[in-house]
């Protein structure tokens, strides 16, 4: 079964590729042109986000696309890059017929069935004014992937760390009871169950270390 990855490049998209390596997929890692990134383990397509050709080839008979394309930098250019970038995949997704996809979200990125929680919404609080334009792109590209036709699934997460998967809290949040943390490697797992589990399709789950 394939599976093609966008923002795999980094240290969240290791945690992926090693989790679908380990499941038995045929991984496609989309990489910017110019990224030194490879692995010998995975199909790697090189391509800019305008590029709906090499978009299109790398998607090309993927059963589920999985994004963890987000915010690197405190400096987040202007222009929404991380929206234009997931518009550009799902316009190359109906291209080629594929309405799978899972995306990495966060809090910032608030539910309409969200309650009331402060853990979440004082950092998002910070970040609005303190990151504006990341906060504009992480609203926008939850807009984004809402009105798209797609079986989409966000996946709301705040802190990441590096440590062993565990239990998680799973659900919306001020509806479940959430930590601040979570591993990359429970991230990865929780993206791959996705594909075989409709439970959250068209949801946006907030995920957590219990």
């Amino acid at each position: 079964m394939k599976v093609t990855l966008f923002g795999a490049t980094g240290r969240t998209g290791a945690f992926l590729i090693a989790e679908g390596l380990k499941r038995g997929y045929d991984i496609t890692v989309f990489a910017r042109a110019r990224s030194a990134f490879d692995h010998a383990g995975v199909r790697v397509v090189r391509g800019d986000f305008d590029d709906i050709g090499r978009l299109r080839e790398a998607v090309s008979g993927s059963e589920a696309i999985l994004s963890a394309l987000g915010p690197v930098r405190l400096v987040h250019p202007q222009g929404l890059p991380i929206t234009r970038a997931t518009e550009s995949i799902m316009a190359a997704m109906g291209q080629e017929g594929i309405t799978r996809l899972i995306v990495v979200s966060t809090g910032t990125a608030v539910d309409p069935g969200d309650g009331r929680d402060p853990k979440i919404w004082l950092p998002a609080l910070l970040i609005r004014y303190a990151m504006p334009s990341v906060y504009r792109d992480i609203v926008a590209l939850a807009q984004a992937v809402r009105q798209s036709p797609l079986d989409w699934t966000m996946v709301r997460v705040a802190f990441l760390n590096d440590r062993p998967p565990g239990r998680l809290n799973v659900g919306l949040y001020g509806r479940v009871r959430h930590s601040l943390r979570l591993s990359r490697a429970d991230l990865a797992r929780f993206m791959f169950d996705q594909m075989a589990d409709p439970a959250h399709v068209r949801q946006a789950p907030g995920i957590s270390a219990a």
